[in-house]
């Protein structure tokens, strides 16, 4: 069991902090966030602490993090929070929601949120600082790298390559053998039939969608 301290006080940490207390034996002592949004002193009757003098209240050898922040900026605002937790040396957690199937043990970096009812087949590697929501199928062979996010009812097929930043959006299909650019944006219910570029967009009903100068998904 480890003492944890979540990061926000908004609907990530609501809900990081529900499943962590009904289905985790970590404990939750307190939440942590920016000073300048700081709105209340506690939150599930837990204190609220400034990030900035996160030390002084919980101390990085004594508690642990979990940073469960949303996909702005392609992940990026949670990849910082990360980061900048990970250089003052705090270690992190990893919650593993316990109702979903699992073919071998899973291969899981530290800061991921992965909820329930997933199925993930051999040998996949997931990266730290990755959120899986609820229902997707991950592929044998497939690697999940830092960063991303995946929403409901996502279909990884076997052997993909999910770079950082990646986010994939409800019902979203990625064939055999593939490889998704750093930062590619997949939407609802599209799939992606070829390799991705470096922030590539795929979307349902459109073709050779280009942003930022970056390569389309294909069709």
């Amino acid at each position: 069991m480890s003492k944890v301290i979540l990061f926000g006080t908004g609907r990530g940490a609501d809900v990081a902090y529900r499943f962590l207390a009904r289905d985790s034996e970590h404990r939750v002592c307190g939440f942590a966030l920016d000073r300048a949004y700081i709105e209340r002193e506690t939150f599930h009757d837990l204190p609220v602490v400034a990030f900035e003098e996160l030390e002084q209240h919980f101390p990085p050898d004594e508690y642990k993090l979990l940073i469960l922040l949303g996909y702005q900026r392609m992940n990026s605002l949670r990849a910082e929070k990360y980061l900048a937790a990970k250089q003052r040396s705090y270690s992190f957690i990893s919650y593993v929601n316990s109702a979903f199937y699992r073919a071998d043990d899973l291969n899981v970096g530290e800061n991921c949120f992965i909820l329930d009812n997933q199925s993930i087949s051999l040998d996949v590697k997931i990266g730290n600082n990755v959120v899986m929501w609820s229902s997707n199928h991950i592929g044998d062979l497939s690697v999940i790298e830092d960063h991303a996010w995946l929403a409901s009812h996502v279909t990884v097929a076997a052997d993909v390559v999910i770079k950082p930043y990646c986010f994939l959006g409800i019902g979203a299909t990625v064939g055999n053998k593939l490889t998704l650019g750093e930062a590619t944006f997949v939407g609802a219910n599209a799939l992606v039939a070829s390799d991705t570029g470096e922030k590539s967009v795929c979307l349902v009903g459109s073709e050779k969608v280009e942003v930022d100068s970056a390569r389309s998904c294909g069709s």
